[in-house]
């Protein structure tokens, strides 16, 4: 029984490191602790019938935030062309100006938005904007690029305190076990494979 602990408590160690080493060196912020930068990039999510989801809209609103405190100069969505123009529509409906929004609709994936800043002829201070648990991989993706900036954290909304211990034990498990296999697909150089193997 030891052995198959040891085994077991080996194996999950060397699933989940290098992840563990990003949460522990990326700072993550709030948008309330956030510092003024030139410009917050919303990382895109899949939009379904045209619908902007609870997770996407909680990026969108702390981008929102960021610009309405005066944190951030611009915003910029980024997703495919017509998901990029829906996450527009949706800030220009939470009232942030439309000079005030750039379009990236050239973002299949999370580092193709920082391959896009990246290739600015001039660089900007940047905040990276999505959920706490997608912020460490950003980071080692977007750090690859060339890309450095804040990490702030989406806005978490009301609306999960009815669910049952264990549907969030296993929503959460789900997502920073995702979160791993991802990260080790990108430091084995493997990342773009696997997306084109449409893995969930």
């Amino acid at each position: 029984m030891r052995w198959l602990l040891a085994i077991l408590g080996a194996g999950l160690a060397v699933v989940f490191g290098p992840l563990l080493w990003l949460w522990l060196t990326v700072p993550v912020v709030t948008a309330e602790a956030a510092r003024p930068a030139d410009a917050a990039l919303i990382f895109g999510a899949l939009v379904r019938d045209g619908a902007i989801s609870p997770l996407h809209a909680e990026r969108l609103d702390t981008g929102a935030e960021l610009y309405e405190t005066g944190k951030a100069q611009v915003i910029v969505v980024s997703n495919a062309q017509r998901a990029a123009g829906i996450m527009k529509d949706y800030l220009l409906e939470r009232g942030v100006p439309e000079a005030r929004i750039e379009v990236d609709g050239a973002a299949q994936s999370t580092p193709d938005t920082c391959v896009t800043e990246a290739a600015r002829d001039r660089p900007r201070s940047v905040q990276l904007v999505s959920q706490a648990y997608h912020l460490p991989r950003i980071a080692l993706q977007c750090r690859r690029l060339g890309v450095r900036g804040q990490y702030v954290a989406a806005i978490r909304k009301e609306g999960d305190e009815g669910a049952s211990l264990w549907t969030k034990i296993r929503v959460r498990s789900s997502r920073h076990t995702r979160e791993a296999l991802l990260v080790w697909a990108e430091l084995l150089g493997q990342y773009r494979e696997l997306e084109r193997s449409d893995w969930p």
